[in-house]
């Protein structure tokens, strides 16, 4: 069995994070509002991932889920960053209901994405320090 080297691991997700945030502003300036969302969504799960394994000391679970990727962060947090990483969870959408991605489409104008990705650099900042 493979060793699990769990400061690795922190790093592997931390940097997959802030690289994802990184791909989140380009979309935003390129108008690509949903991905844009969709690479904040990311960026965040990544960071949640990190934390996770730093305070369990084990794998991070296979999952979307922001609230419950918190949970198990083990982590004290705000109840008003969980309703924002619920909220968040709008932004992993899934190719397979495309009805539900055009109405998410739609929603993502510049203004709407703009304020969302500007939440999830606070919660980001956040979630950072934590680490």
């Amino acid at each position: 069995m493979l060793d699990f080297d769990v400061e690795k691991t922190v790093q592997y997700w931390a940097e997959g994070a802030e690289y994802d945030m990184g791909v989140a502003d380009a979309m935003l300036q390129t108008g690509k509002h949903p991905y844009a969302l969709f690479m904040g969504h990311l960026a965040l799960e990544k960071l949640l991932k990190a934390l996770v394994v730093k305070t369990t000391q084990k794998h991070a679970p296979f999952t979307h889920s922001l609230t419950l990727l918190a949970e198990k962060s083990g982590v004290q947090i705000p109840d008003e960053i969980i309703l924002m990483l619920a909220e968040f969870m709008e932004f992993h959408f899934e190719s397979r209901y495309p009805e539900e991605q055009k109405n998410f489409y739609l929603k993502c104008t510049k203004e709407f994405t703009a304020g969302k990705i500007q939440k999830v650099k606070e919660v980001f900042t956040w979630l950072k320090k934590k680490l």
